[in-house]
């Protein structure tokens, strides 16, 4: 059935804020749960100007439009801007720590305006190690590991991306070390020496009620360097 607002204004109506809300609130659950074919077929009164187009925030690299958000930083051409993650920031190189730290900029914050299913998409590209580095505590050279695992929750916190463990996917130190010459990156693949990943992954939740959710990236090294190359995330948010 067709969009009805719920509150009508008729000459000498006193406007208020909560009427005017009242019909925006309406109309969004509308546009996400209750358009059918025959509204749009039938009166073909939909123009380009009536679809909202997104917003864009240049600093931060985000999208956010009608159903939800998208980001990433993507390196091109010659020149790269590197993200880095260590393992001075997750537990100094130690296997058995469970301290995540965050992605930088792969994260977003949503407030929910009633019941809802979330599809969350995120991938990266990264260069782990080299790291030759010696201490008592230190790992084999073999197990100095980065490991990348997506979160979710009220607020960013290492116990929230540990919670996540499950999703995790790793990359191996550089053994091999990097190559000499043009292109530059790792000597050897991932397969042979490791150093070198890239991967994505997607997993949905239920979010109930008018909540504020995170959602983003967190990573755990082993290794004292990990270049962060590219990365991209994406939610599509559905009212249910």
């Amino acid at each position: 059935m067709a969009y009805t607002p719920p509150n009508t204004f008729a000459d000498g109506t006193l406007l208020t804020a909560a009427d005017i809300q009242g019909n925006e609130d309406a109309l969004r659950v509308y546009l996400h749960r209750g358009i059918v074919g025959g509204d749009m077929e039938n009166s073909r009164w939909i123009q380009t100007r009536h679809v909202q187009p997104p917003v864009q925030e240049p600093f931060s690299g985000l999208q956010h439009g009608v159903t939800g958000y998208q980001g990433g930083q993507w390196a091109g051409g010659t020149n790269i801007r590197l993200q880095f993650a260590t393992k001075y920031l997750s537990g100094n190189g130690r296997q058995e720590n469970n301290t995540f730290h965050a992605f930088p900029q792969t994260a977003f914050t949503i407030q929910f305006r009633q019941d809802s299913y979330v599809l969350y998409h995120y991938w990266w590209e990264l260069e782990n190690g080299q790291d030759f580095s010696t201490a008592s505590y230190q790992d084999p050279l073999a197990q100095r590991r980065v490991y990348v695992v997506p979160y979710t929750g009220g607020s960013y916190t290492s116990s929230n991306a540990y919670n996540n463990r499950a999703r995790c996917q790793e990359t191996r130190n550089a053994a091999g070390g990097f190559a000499a010459g043009y292109p530059i990156g790792m000597d050897r693949p991932y397969t042979v020496t490791g150093g070198y990943q890239s991967k994505q992954g997607t997993f949905g939740r239920i979010v109930s009620g008018t909540a504020e959710n995170v959602f983003g990236l967190a990573i755990h090294s082993l290794s004292d360097r990990c270049g962060i190359v590219n990365w991209g995330v994406a939610i599509e948010v559905f009212y249910l």
